[in-house]
């Protein structure tokens, strides 16, 4: 067991240097509100503020190896992706799509529409649980993976859709109220923030509103006692605040188990449980049905916590010691190219949105700001599925439309329109 003293300088330090790597980001897009604001409202608290908690309240059993090990990896990812974010080439990617803007309303209720078919099945088989979503989560783990992944994705791709719209006020409200209470009946906690962090994106990207530093912080606490809330509805958390504290302090082990699998000295799987999540996850049950519980990532599950896997109500998730048990001491490496891949690619789509002002590549940009588009457990990097949704809302947007867009290499200065013209008029590349 490593000191509290210990312990507490080395998360600090973690802590600090992630922090300016936010401040960074910041300065350089104007706002304190910004595309690292959904990923650290949740770290912050799970890798940091609790475990914080939880060791002078309860110890920690780590080596110091592991515990530095940890919380380096997590610094060095937010300075890579700062660092690749802010060095990007200013020139935007050219979309190889045509595109309109006039149907997006009519997008965003044929979407929800399709999300609550989709859902309705589970909702119907599970009646019972309608006023306890979280049991519905736990009861639906297995089996119902199409209905219950794709009814989620839809529902965000209508409220980014509406928000995108022409629409009046109180009828973007109305389908983002909606799709909130659609998500919410999955018994998800982080997909209800998931809309939030949407929104969020919306008014600093596409609005334009850039949010200064008190008011970020204001708007972080406010979002995360929308958590706590979140936490309190879905779960027994004790009677105390203290008792509260120390629930979700338990609940957050991503950091604890990382360590763990560290300290475990289990042998190197060499990229196999990377590669499994990604080819075996994506294959939908109902396609095979003799699919394992125990590939991937939940490997570590069925080494560690047998039984939670075993009741499949939900096992611990292990932060980057996944990747460590893939690739040994190297995994800071490989997350860290990963970080700085992301950092670009996040760069290139705030460059074309900027541009755009297109939905297509708002979903891109949320995607690389940790916000689960598609909320599916147990899958490796979901990228070609979120470019495939992309490119169909590209396409999607054309369906009925007057004019269709291109984009120049060297677009100019000012409006939407002058950056763009018709596809059917003069000067279209």
């Amino acid at each position: 067991m490593i000191s509290a003293s210990f312990a507490d300088t080395v998360l600090i330090v973690s802590l600090i240097v992630s922090l300016v790597a936010y401040v960074w980001v910041s300065k350089r897009d104007g706002s304190y509100l910004n595309i690292l604001t959904p990923a650290f409202v949740i770290s912050i608290p799970a890798y940091y503020l609790l475990p914080l908690f939880y060791t002078h309240m309860v110890g920690n059993d780590a080596t110091p190896s592991s515990y530095i090990y940890v919380y380096a990896t997590m610094a060095v990812e937010s300075v890579v992706f700062a660092y690749f974010y802010l060095r990007s080439t200013k020139i935007p990617v050219r979309s190889p799509f045509a595109y309109s803007y006039g149907n997006f309303g009519l997008l965003s209720l044929a979407f929800l529409g399709l999300a609550v078919l989709m859902y309705a099945p589970v909702l119907w088989e599970f009646r019972e649980y309608a006023l306890d979503p979280r049991e519905i989560y736990k009861q639906t783990r297995t089996g119902f993976g199409v209905n219950f992944y794709t009814s989620t994705a839809l529902s965000y791709l209508a409220v980014i859709l509406a928000l995108f719209s022409n629409w009046s006020v109180l009828k973007k409200v109305t389908v983002v109220v909606a799709g909130t209470i659609l998500v919410s009946l999955h018994g998800s906690k982080g997909m209800v923030l998931n809309v939030i962090f949407l929104l969020a994106l919306f008014v600093v990207y596409v609005a334009r509103r850039r949010v200064g530093m008190l008011p970020s912080i204001v708007a972080a606490t406010a979002i995360g006692f929308v958590g706590l809330g979140l936490f309190a509805a879905t779960m027994f958390l004790g009677d105390s605040p203290l008792e509260v504290l120390q629930s979700i302090s338990e609940y957050s082990d991503y950091t604890r188990n990382a360590m763990l699998v560290i300290d475990s000295k289990m042998p190197v799987q060499y990229g196999r449980l990377t590669f499994e999540a990604n080819v075996i996850g994506r294959i939908p049950r109902v396609l095979l049905p003799n699919k394992p519980k125990n590939f991937g990532y939940m490997y570590l599950d069925e080494v560690f916590y047998p039984e939670l896997l075993d009741q499949d109500i939900g096992a611990p998730s292990f932060g980057i010691g996944a990747q460590y048990a893939d690739f040994g001491i190297f995994a800071i490496a490989y997350l860290a190219f990963f970080a700085g891949l992301k950092g670009w690619l996040a760069r290139v789509f705030v460059n074309r949105l900027e541009l755009t002002r297109h939905p297509a590549d708002f979903l891109l940009l949320a995607f690389f700001a940790d916000i689960s588009i598609f909320s599916v457990g147990g899958v490796g990097w979901l990228l070609p599925e979120a470019l495939v949704a992309a490119a169909f809302l590209f396409l999607a947007s054309r369906i009925g439309a007057a004019k269709m867009y291109r984009e120049r290499f060297i677009p100019k200065p000012g409006l939407l329109p002058q950056s763009m013209r018709p596809s059917n008029s003069a000067g279209t590349v």
